[in-house]
């Protein structure tokens, strides 16, 4: 379950939402976090390559982490524009 501090707040993290949960993302799968929002899928998980097409421009980068523990986690950093 998400935050409410991690459900869209703008427009464009509206969008990206709706395209996720058509690409067959539960919504409260979705988290956008931070002061300098960014997006987190589940437990950090990566999008599929058709949901990235899907999203476009709406995601400037595909940020991976590793963590010794997890494996590899993935981050995704959203358009301001």
């Amino acid at each position: 379950m998400r935050l409410l501090s991690e459900a869209p707040a703008n427009p464009i993290e509206t969008n990206i939402e709706e395209i996720l949960v058509e690409s067959g993302i539960r919504r409260e799968d979705i988290q956008f976090r931070d002061e300098d929002r960014y997006l987190r899928v589940g437990y950090w998980e990566r999008l599929s390559e058709n949901a990235k097409d899907r999203l476009g421009d709406l995601i400037t980068s595909e940020e991976p982490m590793y963590d010794d523990d997890c494996g590899w986690l993935f981050l995704y950093h959203i358009s301001k524009a």
